[in-house]
């Protein structure tokens, strides 16, 4: 890894670590697009530490020596290192590539949930059995769970008091035993993976992206989707990392169940979850974190958006929570029988 001190407001110092001399330069958030004769490539700007850093290209050489090729390479300086550090932030370079704009909305996600489907199968590892983990996962995420129920019920409550609810509040009120009920399952569902993971005194872990969603995908003109942006990669079950990109992906459409299961199906063409794994994976989504976030944003509204976008806004979410808890108990775990 270079590091360089040097009080230097210019990229100049960094991009002669690649030899590069820039025809053109960009900036796109935290990235700058370099246009020059050797080619077009991507310089993010990042606030990594050594640390991450290091296992940041780890991981990106381990990807690389398993042969995974749908993952946007790094470009190595030319000593060798594949990030620059400049007081306290760290770059890394890539190749600039630019989305096929022709791809159908629907086939986005499936490509999606195929690369990271193909990415946890490349690297899932049964881990040495550690009681101790599994207790110690199980009883924090049960913790900040609880928190936030708590949260959601003050809200409630001081709703409640009010002699004239605002019309968000009252559209909360009128779903928050349902939302409330989901947040109780969920507690069940993890409580059951605690349990059978006990039981077969195993578990499983892989290479998490952990923010995976289609600003972390290029869309290819081949059909290909590339991954980027591994800087929260981590160890860790493939449930909680194909939670985040479901999440994530309801964002995009107004979500229904054919397409999860359209999905859950893509993803297990390369790695089956085992059924502790459901039960862990349909914890994470039934949890009404969507709801939360929302309450969040209300709590903290500042103006910019009307009382009308805030309410639409809930009951977006509100429909997409209803048909997660379709999608769960009709195609994850068909246990029909037990839909709260």
């Amino acid at each position: 890894m270079i590091t360089n001190n040097a009080p230097q407001n210019s990229i100049g110092h960094i991009l002669f670590q690649y030899d590069l001399y820039p025809e053109k330069i960009e900036q796109f958030g935290k990235v700058k697009k370099i246009v020059s004769s050797r080619g077009t490539f991507a310089l993010k700007e990042t606030r990594m530490t050594q640390d991450q850093a290091n296992w940041f290209c780890h991981c990106m050489s381990r990807l690389q020596k398993l042969n995974y090729k749908q993952v946007v390479p790094l470009v190595a300086t030319k000593y060798g290192d594949l990030t620059v550090t400049k007081g306290n932030k760290t770059y890394y370079l890539q190749p600039w590539f630019t989305e096929d704009p022709q791809i159908p909305e629907e086939k986005k996600e499936k490509i999606l949930f195929k690369q990271l489907g193909k990415l946890h199968g490349l690297t899932v590892k049964h881990q040495e059995f550690s009681k101790e983990t599994i207790e110690t996962s199980a009883q924090d995420l049960i913790s900040r769970w609880e928190k936030r129920r708590l949260d959601m019920e003050y809200f409630a409550e001081e709703a409640e008091r009010k002699t004239y609810m605002s019309p968000f509040e009252l559209t909360f009120l009128t779903h928050y035993s349902r939302l409330d009920m989901m947040a109780t399952t969920a507690t069940k569902y993890l409580k059951e993976w605690h349990d059978q993971c006990l039981e077969k005194q195993s578990y499983r872990a892989v290479l998490c992206h952990s923010k995976l969603d289609r600003s972390h995908i290029f869309y290819h003109p081949n059909g290909y989707g590339y991954l980027f942006n591994f800087e929260k990669a981590e160890l860790d079950t493939p449930a909680r990392d194909l939670a985040i990109s479901f999440r994530k992906s309801f964002q995009y459409t107004l979500w229904n169940e054919d397409q999860g299961a359209e999905w859950l199906d893509t993803y297990q063409q390369f790695l089956l979850l085992e059924e502790e794994e459901k039960k862990l994976f349909a914890s994470y989504l039934i949890y009404p974190e969507l709801i939360f976030h929302c309450l969040d944003l209300y709590k903290n509204r500042d103006g910019s958006i009307t009382e009308l976008q805030y309410v639409q806004l809930l009951e977006k979410r509100i429909i997409t929570m209803t048909r997660v808890q379709h999608f769960i108990h009709q195609t994850l775990l068909n246990d029909k029988s037990s839909q709260p």
